[in-house]
């Protein structure tokens, strides 16, 4: 019995099913004020099973935190329009940020990254292969966007049930209006159309 707990054991480490009892379980959501200079989050996290695909995101979610857009003022709500939209003298300050990927333990090195676009056709592909850093800086815009409040930084096809290092560094300040945060979000992305 002994051998054959050793034997379950050593394959559920294999194959990625354990060795990292602090990696975050995705999707991931946690409040960070990007706008300041020098804020950095850092994380482990476990590459989700996801049966459209193999593409994690990470994404600026910017915002109110109100649960309606009915609970915000009229000012509040002309914000939360360029929030989604874009801003209608095309004022728009950017966030700009350092994202930094490590694979961990058994993790394939060998991954194909999409920059500041969900979208096909504005997708900016990067490859990178075995001792590669992949480094990132990318900018994200404050106001309009493809996704409204969710805002791309990153898509990595990552190996499925393994884990990484994430580390995200704001390299400038930007004024937000009253009100506005930001959250870090780590969530699967659905290659199905």
């Amino acid at each position: 019995m002994k051998y054959v707990m050793s034997l379950l054991l050593s394959a559920s480490a294999l194959f990625g099913f354990g060795g990292c009892d602090t990696c975050a379980k995705v999707p991931l959501e946690v409040p960070v004020d990007f706008s300041k200079k020098g804020t950095v989050y850092e994380s482990d996290f476990k590459a989700p099973w996801n049966i459209w695909g193999s593409l994690v995101q990470f994404n600026l979610m910017v915002g109110f935190n109100v649960s309606s857009s009915s609970l915000l003022s009229e000012q509040e709500k002309k914000i939360d329009n360029y929030i989604w939209n874009g801003h209608p003298e095309n004022i728009t300050p950017y966030f700009k940020v350092k994202i930094t990927l490590t694979s961990i333990g058994w993790a394939s090195e060998d991954v194909t990254v999409i920059l500041n676009s969900a979208e096909w056709r504005n997708r900016k592909e990067k490859h990178y292969t075995t001792g590669q850093k992949i480094e990132e800086i990318v900018s994200v815009p404050l106001y309009g966007g493809e996704k409204g409040h969710v805002k791309t930084i990153m898509i990595a096809d990552l190996q499925r049930l393994r884990n990484y290092h994430v580390r995200v560094e704001s390299l400038e300040d930007v004024e937000l209006p009253k009100g506005v945060s930001t959250k870090f979000v780590i969530n699967r992305f659905s290659t199905k159309h």
